[in-house]
C-alpha cells in the first residue's frame, strides 16, 4: 500500500512495476487507529480528492495552510518531503505512488536540463490530469485482470505531464537564485524536527546541497528573512503557542523551543514581541478566570 494507514479500497499491486496507483479512504484528524508517520514518503504522491468536498490543512514553510478540496482537485508530494497533512473530515482519494528514480529518467529522456526536482503542489485544479488517474484507477476495478499494455502507457502518460507541470513551477520559481521548492521543503521540515537543538548554518546548508554563503542567499530570497530571523520567528511562535495553552514552566519552554535559557526567551519576546513570558502568561490565566 501507498499509505498503510488509510482504509484500501483498490489499487494495481506491484502490477506497474515503478509506480502503484490505489483508491483508499483516509479518516479525519484524530479518527484513525494509526497516525501517519512523520516523514515524508519514500515516493513520489500525486492525491486526486475523488468524494464529497471537505478541508485540509497541511503545513509548508513552516506555516500552517488550509484550503477546500473538491472533487478532482489534486496535490503533488514529493518524496520525502513530510507536509503533514489533516483532513477535516473522512475523504476518499485516488493515489498514484511512483518511484523517484523512474521518474527522474522520464524527465531526463523527455529533455528536461540540470536535475530534475519534484516540486511540491497543493490545490491543483487540473481536469486533465484528474481524468488520467480516474481512468488508470478504474481499470483495475473492473472485473477480470487489468490490461496491462493500457495501464502502463496512463501512467506513463501521468508521469509525464507532472514532470511537464513540475518543471515549469519550478522554472518560475527558481529563476530568481531562491531555493527551489522541494529544497526549501527539506529544509523547513529540517528547522522545525530540531528547533529545540542548537542549529548550525553549516548542517542548514548541508541538508539544501548548497554551500553556507550560497544557501544564504538563496533562503533570504526565498523566505524574505535569514535563516537566523526564520528559526527565531518559528521559536517565538513555539514558546507563544505553549505559553498559552500549557501550564509548563517557563524555563522548561525555553528550553524546549530552542532558546538558551529563560532569560534569553524574554529578552527576545520583549524584543520581538512587545510582551514577557510572564506577562503573557498572566494575561491568559486572567482571562480564564472571567
Amino acid at each position: 500500500m501507498i499509505k498503510p494507514h488509510l482504509l484500501h479500497l483498490s489499487g494495481s499491486g506491484d502490477d506497474l512495476g515503478h509506480a502503484v496507483v490505489e483508491r483508499d479512504v483516509e479518516r479525519a484528524a484524530g479518527k484513525a487507529d494509526t497516525v501517519p508517520p512523520p516523514v515524508g514518503p519514500a515516493s513520489h504522491v500525486l492525491v486526486v480528492h475523488s468524494g464529497t468536498s471537505t478541508n485540509l490543512t497541511w503545513s509548508v514553510d513552516g506555516r500552517a495552510r488550509r484550503e477546500r478540496f473538491h472533487r478532482g482537485q489534486s496535490l503533488i508530494n514529493p518524496a520525502g518531503w513530510a507536509s503533514r497533512p489533516r483532513w477535516e473530515e473522512d475523504v476518499e482519494l485516488m493515489l498514484v505512488s511512483m518511484d523517484p528514480r523512474w521518474l527522474e529518467r522520464l524527465a531526463e529522456e523527455g529533455g528536461a536540463k540540470g536535475v530534475f526536482e519534484l516540486a511540491p503542489q497543493y490545490h491543483l485544479d487540473d481536469p486533465l490530469l484528474a481524468m488520467m488517474v480516474e481512468r488508470l484507477v478504474t481499470e483495475y476495478e473492473l472485473p477480470g485482470p487489468a490490461d496491462t499494455l493500457y495501464t502502463q502507457a496512463l501512467v506513463q502518460a501521468v508521469a509525464a505531464h507532472v514532470v511537464k507541470m513540475s518543471s515549469a513551477r519550478s522554472d518560475r520559481l527558481t529563476r530568481d537564485g531562491g531555493l527551489s521548492p522541494r529544497r526549501l521543503a527539506l529544509v523547513s521540515d529540517y528547522i522545525e524536527a530540531h528547533l529545540h537543538e542548537r542549529l548550525r548554518l553549516d548542517d542548514l546548508a548541508r541538508v539544501a546541497g548548497l554551500s553556507e554563503s550560497h544557501f544564504t542567499r538563496a533562503f533570504r530570497t526565498s523566505t524574505g528573512q535569514s535563516p537566523h530571523q526564520y528559526v527565531l520567528r518559528l521559536r517565538l511562535d513555539a514558546a507563544r503557542r505553549a505559553l498559552l495553552s500549557t501550564d509548563a514552566p517557563i524555563a522548561h519552554i525555553a528550553d524546549a523551543t530552542g532558546f538558551a535559557d529563560q532569560s534569553h526567551l524574554t529578552r527576545m519576546m520583549r524584543r520581538r514581541l512587545g510582551v514577557t513570558p510572564s506577562a503573557l502568561r498572566a494575561a491568559r490565566m486572567s482571562g480564564s478566570r472571567r
